[in-house]
């Protein structure tokens, strides 16, 4: 039978963040220790390697994703990671993967800890040459990516376009849409990023820090019959990126990174383009698919260290938090900042 520790370090939210840049953000957080968490029938015990921060993560510290903002404070932190069950509940499923490497996802229990207790079901096994800074990004990025595609198939779309197009997820999104035939617009705030696309093979790509960025997105949509686009910055941009776009599109918001809400939308476009604003939550996603949500999972377990690979460029230990949302936050385009809580 496994042995472990009965408690645990766990890296808390006892403070809502109001900005990642305030003086005393150091504050909002404590590592604490905490019991190890018991085990249901179907549960395994994750002994966690690596957790990325992802967007998502800095809008429920500030409490402004799902119900994050209800629940009472302090609160575990953190949704996907990767790291080695060590422990596991009577279902034989859960004690099959007794000492197996994995990539999981916690929500709302919070990898940002030593150890975590989730569904085995929602534990994908990770191969021997995926690592566990490959497998910490499992879930959130690459099934998003997925899903992406699956809309554009199944709406007959030619091309997406993409905000936060340098973004890890982007650059997923440029390799999955590639292998479906499905083309890419990827929009991004820097030329260093957009030269960082190139290099993995991105074809369009639109520089908004260009003067004449939103008339090159309009020729390139209306050239690429760019009907379909996904936005996780909002703002202005979302506004922008739609009225570019010809007449009869959608555009999905999946994110605020921007800190505001959608602005700019033409009345015109609405009502005599048809043109539509819609949300996109994975969670709501994955749930309408169902049993179909096994073989997306397939998809992205084949494919971690290839088309779904994502570059950690630095961890933290759980005791440097604020530095590492600090750093997080300062190059969101510059591959992934990470947790290691035994660091």
């Amino acid at each position: 039978m496994s042995t472990y520790p009965t408690t645990m370090r766990a890296l808390m939210l006892v403070e809502r963040v109001k900005s990642f840049s305030q003086p005393d953000l150091a504050s909002c957080f404590e590592v604490q220790e905490v019991p190890v968490p018991a085990l249901k029938a179907d549960q395994v015990l994750v002994k966690v390697a690596c957790s990325p921060i992802n967007p998502s993560n800095l809008s429920q510290l500030q409490g402004q994703y799902g119900d994050f903002g209800k629940m009472p404070l302090p609160q575990r932190t953190g949704g996907e990671g990767s790291g080695t069950v060590i422990a596991a509940g009577e279902s034989p499923y859960a004690q099959s993967l007794i000492g197996k490497r994995v990539g999981t996802v916690a929500q709302p229990s919070g990898m940002w800890a030593e150890y975590v207790a989730v569904s085995a079901t929602s534990c994908i096994p990770l191969t021997d040459e995926t690592t566990f800074e490959d497998g910490a990004s499992c879930f959130v990025n690459p099934l998003t990516v997925v899903a992406f595609v699956e809309i554009a198939l199944a709406k007959g779309v030619k091309t997406i376009v993409h905000t936060a197009g340098a973004s890890a997820l982007g650059k997923m999104l440029v390799r999955h849409a590639k292998e479906h035939g499905v083309k890419v617009i990827a929009v991004v705030r820097r030329q260093e990023q957009a030269d960082t696309l190139k290099d993995i093979g991105a074809e369009y790509i639109v520089d908004t820090s260009s003067a004449e960025w939103q008339k090159q997105l309009e020729n390139l949509a209306t050239e690429l019959e760019a009907t379909l686009a996904f936005d996780a910055v909002c703002g202005t941009t979302a506004g922008a990126v739609l009225t570019a776009m010809p007449a009869n599109s959608e555009l999905f918001v999946y994110g605020a990174l921007s800190g505001e809400g959608v602005s700019g939308v033409s009345p015109l476009d609405l009502i005599f383009r048809n043109k539509k604003v819609s949300g996109f939550w994975l969670v709501q996603y994955l749930g309408q698919r169902g049993a179909g949500m096994v073989e997306m999972v397939g998809k992205v377990a084949k494919a971690l260290t290839s088309t779904f690979q994502t570059k950690i460029r630095v961890s933290y230990p759980l005791d440097q938090a604020a530095a590492a949302f600090q750093d997080y936050t300062n190059s969101m385009g510059n591959d992934k900042v990470a947790f290691k809580p035994f660091n």
